[in-house]
């Protein structure tokens, strides 16, 4: 298999975590956390090598992808210490991915 293609089923995995993680969360069901946190760790590895390995030009959007799934990450740790403000790392992570999805990639 292409690594390009296991690069992005890996990345709507862990998508699909970091909404089941969400869901958990809002409906107070156990393990939210720890689907938000694997979830989010794994959007990280991927944008972290799309950073590296991207094109030049595209390095301050990647740049803004990382520090997204950073807000993920930090989202998933709110959530492991029983935070109520973790909602405030997702809506910050959503923005910053509408805003680079409005950007246009150079390919």
């Amino acid at each position: 298999m292409d690594i390009h293609k296991t690069l992005s089923i890996i990345y709507y995995i862990g998508m699909g975590l970091i909404l089941a993680g969400i869901f958990f969360q809002l409906n107070d069901l156990p393990y939210a956390c720890f689907f938000m946190g694997s979830g989010a760790i794994a959007l990280l590895a991927i944008r972290l090598f799309n950073f590296l390995k991207g094109k030049p030009e595209n390095k301050r959007l990647h740049g803004i992808m990382v520090v997204s799934a950073l807000f993920f990450v930090g989202a998933g740790a709110l959530m492991l210490m029983q935070r109520n403000y973790w909602i405030i790392g997702v809506f910050i992570a959503a923005m910053l991915d509408l805003y680079v999805s409005l950007r246009k990639f150079k390919h």
